[in-house]
């Protein structure tokens, strides 16, 4: 979805200085007759508006080039050496290109390499002379200068909807933290009790009941102190959804849910925000497992070059669940993915009658 709107936008841009450019050259061709060239191109055969329009193209590919390529990758990383080499490249290197292509047009419409052959008459004594040619460097450092305005343009606008995302954040957070404060006494005597209880049933040799309490415990440890930061430990994260799912598939007989859980790449150099994966978790387990019915959930978690792909694919099985803890919803995922990783993502949902299957990319902080 991201790629397809910066595609859109890309494309507006580009036909937005194809009209500037033509607004400027429209004027002078209009009732001009036949004595408009930019030689050897004129408008008495029509080759003026390829001619024209080669000159556009090459002046696009410098621009954008110089906007998306040259200054992203290779100036803002500091790279300065590196980038004047890419820079005089493509500005010497397409006054070769526009010759070739010269070339080409002038082969297609025969064009003479004589001015008189072509005119019938000398260059000076020409009864209109409107000559429309523009030194090509002269041209090229005029469209370069704009390229580094136009790009100064869009990296304030950038800035202006970050600090509006980080304000919005910073609001969300503040009323989420008043939230847990105003909620947090119940949390705080529920994980005490669960102590006290994990002490009777160690006493009482209850192994099972002991472990599932122990993983209940580190939930609420993780709830209530370890997801306080803005980033965690992607370790951390992952360790949250094994205790879940341990816990969950205590409600089941073995043959009636079957998770298969996959996780590759180094977990602990990442970090990422707390409670994002979850929620499909939850989810899947919500809908995808019903009692003596089998099923089998697939989780995916891998880490490669700061990237994170998690996957989480199940059959629906429940469709009038009547769990009431949902967490905090998929709903609220995509609202805090747009803010804490804004053009950082990619999220696709499928759903149909019988499977539903969640692919979540991110650039990792």
């Amino acid at each position: 979805m991201l790629t397809r709107r910066k595609i859109l936008i890309g494309l507006l841009e580009v036909l937005v200085l194809w009209v500037l450019c033509w607004t400027y050259f429209f004027p002078f061709l209009k009732g001009a007759e036949d004595y408009v060239f930019i030689y050897p191109f004129n408008l008495k055969d029509g080759s003026l508006y390829w001619g024209i329009s080669k000159g556009i193209l090459m002046t696009t590919l410098l621009f954008f080039g110089n906007i998306y390529y040259a200054i992203p990758r290779f100036l803002k990383r500091k790279k300065i050496k590196t980038y004047l080499l890419v820079l005089v490249i493509l500005f010497f290197g397409l006054l070769p290109l526009e010759e070739g292509v010269e070339e080409i047009i002038k082969y297609f419409y025969n064009l003479p390499d004589n001015f008189e052959a072509l005119y019938g008459a000398d260059y000076d004594n020409l009864p209109m002379r409107r000559s429309l040619a523009f030194p090509h460097i002269l041209r090229n450092t005029g469209f370069l200068a704009l390229s580094f305005g136009y790009r100064y343009f869009k990296d304030w606008q950038h800035l202006l909807k970050k600090q509006t995302r980080e304000q919005t954040l910073l609001a969300e957070k503040t009323k989420v933290e008043l939230n847990f404060l105003k909620s947090q006494v119940n949390p705080h005597f529920l994980f005490n009790s669960l102590n006290n209880i994990y002490a009777i049933t160690e006493r009482n040799n209850d192994s099972e009941a002991s472990e599932a309490i122990t993983k209940l415990s580190n939930l609420m440890r993780f709830m209530i102190y370890d997801s306080q930061a803005e980033f965690i430990n992607l370790k951390e994260e992952v360790k949250y959804i094994q205790d879940y799912i341990e816990i969950q598939q205590l409600r089941y007989a073995d043959e009636e849910v079957i998770v298969n859980l996959k996780v590759n790449g180094d977990l602990h150099k990442s970090k990422v925000s707390p409670f994002m994966l979850i929620p499909f978790v939850e989810n899947a387990f919500k809908y995808g497992v019903a009692i003596h019915q089998s099923s089998i959930i697939k989780i995916g978690i891998s880490v490669e070059e700061d990237k994170l792909h998690f996957n989480v694919r199940n059959k629906i099985l429940n469709t009038t669940s009547n769990h009431v803890y949902s967490g905090i919803g998929i709903d609220n995922v995509k609202k805090r993915l747009e803010l804490v990783y804004p053009d950082k993502y990619h999220l696709d949902i499928q759903k149909d009658n019988e499977c539903f299957d969640v692919n979540l990319r991110i650039q990792l902080q």
